[in-house]
Parts: C-alpha cells; structure tokens; sequence
C-alpha cells in the first residue's frame, strides 16, 4: 500500500509473473519437505474445507499456480465443485471488479502464455522440480512449448 501526498491510502499493484509464482512455490514446497501447513497444492485451482478449517494450509485455502494468480490479483474463489470427504474447490472466482473468470484461463492470460504453456504449467501433477523445469523453459524461450508431468505426446494430434 501507499501513501500518497494528501494523505489517502492507494492498493500498489502486485508484480505477478512467472518468478513471483516460482519464489511461492519455493516457499510453500519448503514447507511441505518440513511437514508445516503449505498453500500450495498443484492438484487444484483452489480446495478448502467448507468449515473453514485447513486443508494442509494455514489459511484454510491452497492453490495451484493458477489459483495464486487469481488470489494475487484479488480473486475470491467460487467455492462450488463438492471434491467430497468435506472438501470444496474452484474452477471459477469473482474478481474485484465483479467479473467472474474460469481460474485457468485468467492465469493464463495474466501470464501471457498460449494454452498450451498453461497446460504444462498448471498440470496438476507437476512437482517442484517440474515448475522449476517449466518456468526455465519458459524464461528461456517465451515461445517455448514446455511440458507437465503427464504430458503424452498422443495428445497433440487432439484438437483444442
């Protein structure tokens, strides 16, 4: 936040790109390894417990790369898929603006990556060591067409 001149408070946007979401997974997978409460959960866009109570995060809520994204820029999830054992996810939040955006594709757009960037990205089977191999790649080679931990390259001959 700032402070301008006269005294009134203004929101100092964040700076979100693919080495801001890397520092958090880094953090957050440190966690982990010290079996602490992470935030990050590459499996789904967003998963908290309905009561409020943690799903392995100390903010009751976890996320994948994708979900940080939309949280980074003021998202609040729509917590409305039923993952069942008590737990909730999101596919889509409200930004504050009002506009309600699928997860994946605003990430996606946000981080200015084609679809299928976003898909090795946001793979929901990407380890700690994929992310880093992945936003390398990406680093790299803007156009570069990376893949996630389950890429099968007979998926490529489908059309999207």
């Amino acid at each position: 936040m700032t402070v301008t001149a006269t005294g009134t408070a203004t929101l100092t946007p964040i700076e979100i790109d693919l080495d801001t979401l890397l520092n958090w997974a880094e953090i957050e997978y440190k966690k982990q390894v010290q079996g602490l409460p992470s935030e990050w959960d590459q499996g789904h866009w967003a998963i908290r417990r309905p009561d409020g109570t943690p799903v392995n995060a100390s903010c009751a809520t976890a996320c994948c790369l994708a979900g940080k994204t939309v949280a980074l820029d003021g998202g609040r999830f729509i917590l409305d898929t039923d993952y069942g054992q008590g737990f909730q996810g999101a596919f889509f939040a409200e930004m504050p603006d009002g506009q309600r955006v699928d997860v994946e594709a605003y990430a996606a757009s946000r981080l200015s990556l084609t679809k299928r960037q976003a898909r090795a990205l946001f793979d929901g089977d990407n380890t700690i060591h994929d992310v880093r191999r992945i936003i390398a790649d990406l680093k790299e080679d803007p156009d570069a067409e990376p893949h996630g931990a389950d890429y099968n390259p007979e998926d490529d001959d489908y059309d999207y």
